[in-house]
């Protein structure tokens, strides 16, 4: 006997409204080529955005025009909304048999067959997405050294002065014969006697110092915000004594120095690539990742690769084909760019040069000092990978009348601030993944959270995702079971558009089941189910365009700091202490700081949305412009819940910022004595030692959705939206067994 899980969505509305025959055009309902679309109607018919995309692989480019034809023929027929164009390879992967090649992408043959599978989406009303490589990792097979990802690297060379120094100072490591000089810097190490017998480096450094990703799976990364407790004299070298000796390195490498008495250290720092190649691409398509920091290289890129398959499909390029891809950052760290000094003062406002002994392993003026140095640091990073790689890729898409969704978000910790990357998307991308031994848990699958905040904070009404990617067990999901459950579940956290992980194209002569990709749920005209496939794709398309309707309903607002870095983990992490009963958002510090304001005690942003709190992050560190930001918005009305701050973790304006950072904290908490209690500023307060949830319930704040079931264990989730007098719940058991309840919903005067 088979269970299924109870879900269901629940509209409510004002018994004598009546649903809009023609809405206004920010009320969220769907239109069809610019005709509206009632929610009855649009239920039981779901429009073309709301139906459910897939990752469409060309296998090693392995494709035919009848396999395209085919599958978009059938993909129209089972309710499905477009498709992604993915070429990659993998068949290989997991012990397979490698696919025969086909044309390489971006080829004059691979151009022909791309042309017919938007002439065809036009000829049946579908829309297309294109990842703009094959495989992923951006990069390619003419990507050279001077344009790929790139980091720090340096040599040490030590002297005895007195002496007049004339030599080739050692060569730092490198790869590829690539290497750039960036600085010589210098000073006098201290006197054996005066070293610590323990001197511990900075702890982390090489994740400190981005040469390397984090985690796969949205790991918390504030623990690069800790280290080893300071000791007395551990420093290398106070500040005052690094000596740049940049003008005095000639482009060979020579030093002429007349180096002053003492024993003195010789740094020569400069660049070379990472190293780091495109992955699990087709054929040929082999090659260096792009550097993700320069808006020169992207451009580059752009016009060789992306510009060329535009103009093959002319008018049908932001008509047919809609959007364009890249996907998740699996390429590891990388550290600088040409002039990413420069880059650095201008967002900074300091010198970075006399710090970099830090990322040779040194301290500079203290420990506290080189950590927030190298907080600095990776936070100049990631604004590089926001505005000169995500930004940029959007607004090239934008000038050909196309959207973007890349996977810019993670969930491997890349150098990058995720809500920040997402937030410069049209559609921002998520990804869940199926139940499988590859990713048992549910922190290791889902995280949609995080492009669901995205969407809401910048104003988005779509939120997208990979969805039910596995690499095996293959051919043994049940769809009701597994991808119903996993769909739910998402659901919940935000998604409102799937894209099927995935759909392999597979030419007739390849037999059944055909060639298909070593990961993901396998979802074509192969397997053995596809004739029932419109049951599921209709529930998933039905409930997608319910949950693009309107706005997104939160109680509490969650800042997730400043820190690079920094991404959202699922859902039921619940960094804002609202669960369950209550449901929360997850907010940058871009939109904190130019976009919060506060209305009649609620935070509010100009893309609609508002909350009754707001939720600071528990390690106690904030940068001086959220807390001056903080200030404000309690001076206007807001209640504001979390721990005084107690640091901050940048060297910008220091040491005087230092100074405002700790008066403001005093303004705002006082001397914050007590594990619990609050303060009144101006017409708002702080509250600490209290979860939101508790603060919601002190002020008779009602759940909006609560419930009571047979067995004490049930565990329901939900999301909320409303759009003008209209109310739409998504309820879901989240346990594989049948459940009675009585829900409780936070809406008055209304009748489902």
């Amino acid at each position: 006997m088979q269970t299924f899980r109870l879900v269901f969505v629940l509209v409510c509305i004002v018994p004598s409204c009546r649903l809009w025959a023609n809405p206004p055009a920010d009320s969220g309902v769907s239109a069809v080529r610019g005709v509206p679309v009632t929610i009855e109607a649009g239920f039981a018919t779901p429009p073309l955005s709301a139906r459910v995309r897939c990752f469409w692989w060309w296998l090693n480019g392995h494709v035919t025009k009848t396999a395209i034809t085919r599958d978009l023929e059938q993909m129209r027929a089972k309710g499905f909304g477009g498709a992604m164009i993915f070429d990659a390879d993998g068949s290989s992967q997991r012990g397979n048999t490698q696919v025969p090649a086909g044309p390489m992408f971006g080829s004059p043959a691979w151009r022909v067959l791309f042309k017919h599978a938007v002439r065809e989406a036009e000829r049946l009303g579908l829309e297309l997405s294109l990842n703009i490589q094959s495989g992923w990792n951006l990069g390619g097979p003419n990507v050279t050294p001077i344009e790929a990802a790139k980091q720090l690297t340096w040599s040490e060379k030590r002297v005895q002065g007195p002496l007049s120094f004339d030599a080739v100072l050692p060569s730092p490591k490198q790869r590829a014969g690539f290497y750039r000089d960036i600085a010589l810097v210098a000073y006098r190490a201290k006197p054996t006697q005066q070293v610590p017998s323990e001197h511990k480096p900075i702890r982390q450094l090489e994740l400190k110092s981005a040469f390397r990703e984090i985690g796969g799976s949205a790991p918390d990364c504030r623990i690069l915000l800790t280290d080893y407790p300071a000791r007395p004299g551990e420093e290398d070298v106070l500040l005052k004594n690094v000596v740049n000796l940049t003008d005095r390195l000639d482009d060979k490498g020579r030093l002429r120095w007349d180096v002053p008495r003492g024993n003195w250290v010789l740094l020569r720092f400069g660049y070379t690539i990472t190293g780091a190649r495109v992955s699990t691409s087709s054929g040929q398509w082999q090659g260096l990742v792009v550097d993700y920091m320069s808006s020169d290289v992207f451009r580059g890129y752009w016009q060789r690769h992306v510009e060329p398959l535009l103009n093959d499909i002319g008018p049908l390029a932001g008509k047919t084909l809609k959007y364009l891809h890249t996907d998740s950052w699996e390429c590891g760290g990388m550290n600088w760019t040409p002039n990413f000094e420069t880059t650095f003062h201008k967002k900074r406002g300091y010198d970075p040069i006399p710090y970099l002994p830090i990322v040779a392993g040194k301290i500079v003026e203290n420990r506290h000092a080189s950590n927030c140095f190298l907080a600095d640091f990776r936070k100049t990073i990631s604004d590089c990978v926001a505005d000169d790689h995500y930004a940029v890729f959007r607004k090239l898409a934008g000038d050909r009348s196309l959207g973007t969704h890349p996977e810019s978000g993670g969930p491997h910790a890349g150098p990058f601030d995720a809500l920040k990357c997402l937030g410069r998307s049209t559609i921002p991308m998520g990804e869940f993944w199926a139940p499988s031994p590859h990713r048992p848990r549910p922190e290791n699958r889902f995280f949609v959270k995080q492009a669901a905040s995205a969407a809401h904070i910048y104003g988005k009404r779509l939120v997208a995702a990979e969805g039910f990617t596995s690499i095996g067990p293959h051919w043994s999901e049940v769809a009701w079971r597994d991808l119903k459950s996993s769909f739910d579940r998402e659901a919940c956290a935000g998604l409102n558009l799937t894209f099927i992980h995935t759909f392999t194209c597979s030419p007739q002569e390849m037999g059944i089941p055909g060639q298909e990709y070593f990961a993901g749920t396998h979802f074509n005209p192969q397997v053995t189910w596809w004739n029932k496939a419109c049951t599921i794709v209709s529930y998933f398309d039905r409930c997608q365009f319910l949950l693009q309707q309107g706005q997104f309903v939160a109680d509490v607002c969650y800042y997730y700091g400043d820190h690079v870095p920094n991404l959202v983990q699922r859902k039921q992490s619940d960094p804002a202490g609202v669960l369950p009963g209550f449901d929360y958002d997850v907010l940058d510090e871009e939109i904190l700081l130019s976009d919060m304001k506060v209305e009649r005690g609620r935070l509010v942003l100009s893309g609609g949305m508002s909350y009754r709190l707001l939720v600071l992050p528990d390690n106690g560190t904030l940068s001086l412009g959220a807390l001056k930001k903080l200030r404000d918005l309690v001076r206007d009305g807001a209640t504001v819940i979390g721990p005084k701050p107690r640091k901050m973790a940048s060297l910008t304006g220091y040491p005087e910022s230092q100074s405002q950072f700790q008066n403001l904290a005093d303004s705002l908490w006082g001397k914050a004595n007590g594990q619990v209690g609050h303060k009144p500023y101006s017409q708002g307060r702080v509250i600490w030692g209290k979860s939101a949830r508790d603060v919601l319930h002190d002020a008779r704040i009602r759940p909006d959705f609560q419930f009571t079931a047979h067995r004490p264990d049930a565990t329901l989730d939900y999301i909320h939206r409303r759009v003008n007098e209209i109310d739409i719940y998504f309820v879901s058991n989240q346990r594989p067994r049948m459940e009675t309840a009585r829900c409780t919903f936070r809406v008055n005067g209304k009748q489902p």
